[in-house]
């Protein structure tokens, strides 16, 4: 089967979407599919194979992944356009799908081809408008648009295609999926704690991320060692001088090393439309990778993948309750659990979907 997957992913990354995005694309690879990813490097002057081994993924037969290599957004956009054209018209019989992360793209594409369009929504882009107080009606029209032409759905956890359910109905295509995320198999590592009483936490800093209740609950600990794996210039000026120790951003091969001298690992959410209905972090997957003990914020989007003695669980938005369960996660007898979902497992779902549709 030929793929198309529509995206314009900035690459190698640290950024979760486009981890997501290669190593489901290196995972239906795997899989024996045609592969197609249209990548920019933001300039760099990069291979293929030092993309994947950037990411910790081996070279595989089947994926195509071409690399715009200059600054230049309004040659890229020409150079993606004519990729997608090229990628259409070289069929040869074979059957095909465009498999798309991106709803403008999909909109535009489809005007073009009547190869079928499964779209993957890590998102409801109408309802997060609503929550933020904006205007929705134009983000609605084009969800409708997309649903309209999609062949299928697929989202990132039973949250988001719930929400897409409500906002839709019966505009949706009759073929939905909810397919977690995953993390490559070289990421998994044997879990060894350092001497410390090191808590951390990998990935944004953002604030709906339950900053303000990580930065409180950090407050309330005498010994234990919070550190930060990742986030912006900007998101860590935010928090210069609290008691967080920041790592800023490690190269993405050194992460896992970092992860498993940790005691126990941070998953804060804040009780939001995102942590309750639309994440399922990658970070997770890799933490599990570890065997790591979670301390995890108790919301549905979580507890999809966690079972109730599988983490410490804390009330979002409540310092003490995180506080005590930080504590719990260093303390003998901790709930860990050790569970390896790779990108080809994850494909292997995806392509279910994808096989369904294609012609």
């Amino acid at each position: 089967m030929r793929i198309l997957h529509l995206y314009r992913p900035l690459l190698p990354a640290t950024r979760a979407q486009s981890i997501q995005i290669l190593g489901t694309c290196h995972g239906l690879a795997s899989l024996g599919c045609e592969v197609t990813l249209l990548a920019e490097t933001g300039g760099r002057t990069i291979a293929p194979e030092a993309v994947l081994e950037a990411h910790g993924l081996p070279p595989v037969r089947g994926l195509n992944l071409a690399l715009f290599q200059r600054a230049n957004p309004a040659a890229a956009g020409w150079w993606f356009r004519a990729g997608v054209l090229k990628w259409l018209v070289s069929g040869g019989g074979e059957p095909s799908v465009i498999y798309a992360r991106n709803k403008r793209y999909a909109a535009q594409i489809g005007a073009w081809t009547r190869t079928p369009i499964v779209i993957e929504a890590h998102e409801v882009d109408s309802e997060q408008a609503s929550e933020r107080g904006d205007d929705p009606s134009a983000l609605r029209a084009l969800e409708e648009r997309v649903f309209r032409r999609a062949a299928a759905v697929v989202s990132n956890c039973e949250g988001t295609l719930s929400l897409l359910r409500e906002a839709h109905g019966d505009g949706l295509p009759a073929l939905q999926r909810a397919v977690h995320n995953a993390t490559a198999a070289s990421r998994a590592r044997a879990h060894r704690p350092g001497p410390e009483p090191v808590v951390g936490y990998a990935g944004s800093l953002r604030a709906y991320k339950g900053m303000s209740t990580l930065l409180e609950a950090t407050r309330r600990l005498d010994v234990v060692v919070v550190e930060a794996l990742g986030g912006s210039d900007e998101e860590r000026r935010r928090l210069a001088g609290t008691p967080v120790r920041l790592l800023g951003e490690v190269p993405y091969g050194e992460v896992p090393d970092h992860l498993a001298r940790w005691r126990a690992a941070l998953l804060p959410l804040d009780d939001d439309l995102f942590g309750r209905r639309l994440c399922n972090p990658i970070k997770l997957w890799e933490y599990l990778a570890v065997g790591l003990p979670v301390v995890a914020a108790d919301l549905p989007t979580l507890r999809e993948v966690l079972g109730p003695e599988q983490a410490s669980w804390y009330r979002p938005g409540d310092p003490a309750s995180m506080a005590s369960a930080i504590e719990r996660a260093l303390g003998p007898g901790a709930p860990r659990t050790t569970r390896l979902r790779t990108w080809e497992d994850r494909a292997g779902e995806v392509l279910e979907v994808l096989e369904a549709v294609a012609r």
